[in-house]
């Protein structure tokens, strides 16, 4: 049976390109309202202009939305899953794991001196942050797995076991995620209107460094990190691992052909995007403000 995934010859999933590249979509346009009502003020302050002024309060509006903040939840997750599904797909891990780390540390820099001059936040532990050590623990569980599975030796049995052995990873995420909201550390919980998750996990008497540190791991209870984009490992590195169940049950059986059928000429531009995700999102958190400032710049009045 041959099939064409996004239009390519090699083993692509058309229905996992295109899901992503619509979270990636709606990722940029987020931001995008961000940078309207946070980073263009600046910059309008910088160059003396008054660029795109009017639409300060409609970001913020967007931004404060009920609507906007719900769906930003399930996209989040979401991609997030895609990114555990992904992982079954591929033995070489460890070796995606680290240029997103460089990645990260490197937007850890940039945005530091950013802010020191007055644009946008410094990002202590963002997304990217967040993917490489998901992908990370993925690696290392799937690896612990497969070394696992050499001692079973071979026939249908084995073979069996060895398929579950390869569960592991997305076995562990379930529990990190059972022990997180199961042992009172978080709660998902609706404020008017807007579903978020809530950490119930408080440090008392920890020192601003300390309570830091901890939030890369963790929510924090009446604690949030002085960073432009903030998400811990828990809960969001266990979605991660937690989409390799689905990887495993979907994508390494006959139910992986189920959407073929649905490929076609209308889903290539999103799956394009789908395809450059992880370049995408990386590119549009300094496209954007680039962007607008090159805009203001070019409405300084000249006397």
């Amino acid at each position: 049976m041959t099939r064409r995934f996004c239009g390519r010859a090699r083993e692509r999933f058309w229905e996992i390109d295109f899901l992503r590249g619509l979270c990636v979509v709606l990722m940029i346009f987020d931001h995008f309202m961000y940078c309207l009502f946070d980073i263009l003020p600046a910059v309008n302050g910088m160059f003396g202009t008054h660029l795109f002024e009017q639409s300060y309060a409609l970001a913020r509006q967007w931004w404060n939305w009920d609507v906007r903040v719900n769906v930003r939840l399930i996209v989040v997750a979401l991609f997030f899953l895609l990114c555990g599904i992904s992982c079954t797909l591929t033995r070489g891990n460890f070796r995606r794991s680290i240029p997103l780390a460089l990645v990260a540390a490197g937007i850890s820099y940039v945005t530091a001196l950013l802010e020191g001059t007055g644009l946008g936040q410094h990002v202590i532990f963002g997304v990217i942050h967040m993917l490489a050590c998901g992908i990370f623990l993925y690696a290392v569980f799937d690896e612990f797995a497969l070394a696992a599975g050499s001692f079973l030796g071979e026939g249908r049995a084995a073979r069996i076991a060895k398929g579950a052995l390869r569960l592991l990873p997305g076995v562990a995420g379930i529990a990190f995620l059972a022990w997180l909201f199961g042992a009172g550390y978080a709660e998902l919980r609706a404020l008017n209107g807007q579903w978020e998750i809530h950490s119930l996990y408080g440090l008392s008497g920890a020192t601003e460094a300390e309570k830091t540190f901890a939030s890369t791991f963790l929510y924090i209870r009446g604690f949030l990190p002085d960073s432009g984009d903030y998400f811990p490992i828990l809960p969001w590195a266990a979605v991660v691992l937690a989409g390799g169940i689905l990887g495993r049950l979907i994508y390494h059986t006959d139910a992986k052909y189920a959407l073929a059928p649905l490929d076609g000429a209308w889903n290539r531009g999103v799956c394009f995007l789908g395809r450059h995700a992880a370049v995408l999102y990386i590119a549009h958190m300094v496209v954007i403000p680039l962007f607008l400032a090159l805009l203001a710049a070019m409405t300084i009045p000249f006397s």
